[in-house]
């Protein structure tokens, strides 16, 4: 995946500058969900019932490059994959055509890139505290649908969902294939035998969701607060 402009206009001016770069790898799990769920009510005639429940993967997972810079800077660039299901499922009833149910498994892959600017502090005994903040943007990639459904002609009948299909297709509630946002992030690192380990909590606000339901009446969205707990592994310069 190449980096957007952006990111390599404000990385060649440090090139020069850089004393050492290093590759890590960084993991970590949210704190926030990653979506609102909503619960719609059909109201009569029409019976039924819209639901949206968040199945998002607890896992971020990716590469981090970090430049150190004079003065106890650094700029980081991170590429961090996330994995954002959700299910919908939706049952209405009709007098005139019956009754249709459905339920969908929506499989969503969405990468994070992150450029940071961090300060490392004093070290105090083994700990080096550092705060960086930046700009992040995500990219949807990839979304896949398993989908059940059926129907029948009498109100209030029974139904039996059929087999799953899988599809590649685009759900109605993305809305935004990529967003952009800002982020904060503070943590410390320390070293353990040849290697350093960085645990930071960050925390990114998008401008937009997104996800957002189609018809915009259930409340189902993206959430615009992301904050994770992440840690971060790389060789010693020792």
């Amino acid at each position: 995946m190449k980096l957007p402009r952006f990111l390599m206009i404000l990385l060649l001016p440090c090139a020069g500058m850089a004393q050492t770069v290093s590759l890590g790898v960084m993991g970590g799990i949210p704190v926030t969900e990653a979506f609102e769920p909503a619960n719609l009510q059909l109201p009569l005639p029409l019976g039924g019932q819209t639901t949206y429940t968040s199945r998002a993967k607890q896992y971020t997972v990716g590469p981090a490059v970090e430049v150190s810079l004079p003065l106890g800077l650094a700029l980081e660039v991170d590429a961090l994959y996330k994995r954002l299901d959700y299910n919908f499922s939706t049952r209405l009833s009709t007098p005139s055509s019956g009754t249709r149910a459905e339920e969908d498994h929506n499989i969503v892959s969405r990468w994070d890139l992150p450029l940071l600017l961090k300060y490392k502090a004093r070290r105090l005994l083994s700990l080096a505290p550092y705060f960086s903040g930046g700009l992040n943007t995500n990219y949807i990639v990839n979304t896949t649908q398993v989908s059940r459904s059926n129907f029948c002609f009498l109100p209030g009948c029974s139904l039996t969902l059929l087999p799953p299909v899988k599809r590649r297709i685009t759900p109605a509630e993305l809305r935004y294939r990529s967003a952009e946002g800002v982020v904060i992030a503070a943590g410390f690192e320390f070293h353990v035998r040849y290697v350093r380990l960085a645990s930071e909590l960050r925390y990114t606000r998008w401008a937009h969701e997104n996800f957002h339901e189609a018809i915009r009446t259930s409340g189902f969205r993206s959430n615009l607060d992301q904050t994770e707990v992440l840690v971060t592994l790389r060789p010693s310069r020792n």
